[in-house]
């Protein structure tokens, strides 16, 4: 899973490294020769790729970095396992958690002569001899025990003058990185969205067939507390998914204008004025910078809360690791899903650089591309009933006074209370994408979806038999139209 994250990054780092005229003709081929082999089809020459962050004293925070790199552009050249020069850099140092061991190249930082910086190193490299091959200066200590992403190895590693590419300036190895997280926690919030998607999908399977209730027994479908308890799970589903493929086409749409600058991204597009495309280029970075980390945050406490609930609906089955039946097994998604919230930047880590955005030196630019977004996507959207404009002004005021609070007080203050600020921003985010979508479809369950995320509103519930009107959007919500009495997944 982490590796799955590690090659698009990867390459995306390589990447800007190569759009840039100051890359020595030794370092362009090596960048060349890993690029290419990053973004291949041909299974035979695919590489993999490992990033190399955490040590035993810093943790998720690289300050903490201990490795040094020495510039030593006088030992003789080496050659990786493809003929390509090694870097003049030689890295010395224990790197504690280390992703995808058996990769073909890793993104390492280490302490440089100016400070932090990023790296750049094949797995292998020849031996001495020409014939054979050899790690390049890494030693494996220890694989690490894992609750989950058992298939992916994580080990300790003692790095011991193993040579690599400084990757652009010294001592700029977070800036560096930057471009690394923006994709790595994309990656994060969809891969959570994924795994709690596929939870949803068991749960919804196990309902069609699995009957309860003694002598009257009747399928869990048709039980109304549980079909409740998967249309409140599959509301807060479909909100978030909306917010990781948001920051997802915000992040494509930054690409983008770094290779070819447009006027407005609608245009870049091909798509009308009405989309959710912010309107103005220059606020898509802002709304990537401040959302990135929110989504990654919020899918992954949200998808780990809700694969539990999936485990849960299958009552025992779920409990079981069903390795016999891996399409069942829902307690391993859980498991592999419990580090979403971990790497890449803890709940709390991710909170505190949201906080750090809104009250940094860009924090009003930030504040003011949200509003212009949120009232560009809900100015139509109000026009259209009673019940959407009631759900437009909703949004609206809980940023209006969420802004206003943020501006008001101390970071410090806001750093305190940075988890609820997360859940605020991705909950009207995340309700505002549900409005255009259910105004866009024009389906009435969508229309209930984005109710009920907005307001906390259900349809029916009221006194007498209305509640029966509830136990019918419930069943619309969770599984569709259309229910059938055998199980697909």
């Amino acid at each position: 899973m982490q590796d799955g994250g590690a090659v698009p990054t990867a390459a995306r780092v390589l990447q800007r490294q190569l759009a840039s005229e100051k890359v020595a003709a030794s370092l362009r081929r090596a960048l060349e020769s890993a690029y290419s082999r990053l973004t291949t089809r041909d299974p035979t020459e695919a590489w993999t790729s490992g990033q190399w962050m955490t040590e035993r004293k810093g943790g998720s925070d690289v300050s903490g970095t201990e490795t040094l790199a020495t510039y030593s552009p006088r030992n003789p050249s080496t050659k990786d396992v493809h003929g390509t020069d090694l870097g003049p850099w030689v890295l010395d140092g224990f790197k504690w958690f280390s992703s995808a061991t058996d990769s073909s190249m890793a993104l390492a930082l280490a302490q440089a002569p100016h400070g932090l910086s990023l790296f750049f190193a094949p797995m292998r490299r020849l031996a001495a001899n020409g014939a054979d091959t050899e790690l390049n200066g890494i030693s494996i200590q220890q694989l690490k025990s894992k609750l989950g992403t058992r298939a992916l190895p994580t080990a300790e590693l003692e790095l011991r003058g193993m040579r690599a590419w400084l990757i652009g300036e010294e001592g700029k190895g977070v800036k560096e990185i930057s471009t690394m997280l923006n994709i790595t926690r994309v990656h994060n919030a969809v891969m959570a969205m994924g795994l709690w998607g596929r939870g949803l999908a068991v749960s919804r399977s196990f309902a069609r067939v699995r009957s309860v209730g003694g002598e009257k027994r009747r399928l869990l479908v048709d039980v109304p507390l549980h079909v409740r308890t998967m249309a409140e799970q599959s509301v807060m589903y479909r909100g978030f998914m909306h917010l990781a493929f948001f920051v997802a086409l915000l992040l494509g749409l930054e690409e983008q204008q770094q290779q070819q600058p447009q006027p407005r991204p609608q245009e870049l597009l091909g798509l009308p004025l009405s989309t959710i495309l912010p309107l103005y280029p220059s606020d898509i970075p802002l709304l990537l910078r401040i959302l990135t980390p929110i989504a990654k945050s919020q899918t992954a406490k949200y998808a780990i809360a809700g694969l539990s609930e999936s485990m849960e609906s299958l009552g025992g089955v779920g409990y079981l690791e069903n390795n016999s039946d891996p399409e069942l097994n829902v307690a391993r998604l859980f498991r592999d899903a419990n580090v979403l919230s971990i790497w890449e930047g803890t709940t709390d880590v991710l909170a505190v650089d949201a906080v750090k955005v809104l009250k940094g030196r860009k924090g009003a630019k930030v504040i003011d591309a949200m509003e212009r977004w949120l009232r560009s996507v809900l100015k139509k959207k109000q026009q259209r009933s009673k019940l959407f404009t009631k759900m437009c002004d909703a949004i609206l005021s809980e940023w209006t006074s969420l802004s206003a609070s943020i501006s008001r007080a101390e970071a410090e203050e806001l750093r305190r209370d940075g988890r609820g600020i997360s859940r605020a921003i991705s909950h009207i985010v995340g309700g505002a994408l549900l409005i255009v979508d259910a105004e866009r479809d024009g389906d009435m369950a969508a229309g209930e979806v984005a109710k009920r995320w907005v307001l906390g509103e259900r349809s029916g519930g009221g006194v007498g038999d209305e509640w029966k009107e509830e136990v019918v959007w419930d069943k619309k919500i969770a599984f569709g139209d259309t229910l059938c009495g055998g199980a697909k997944l």
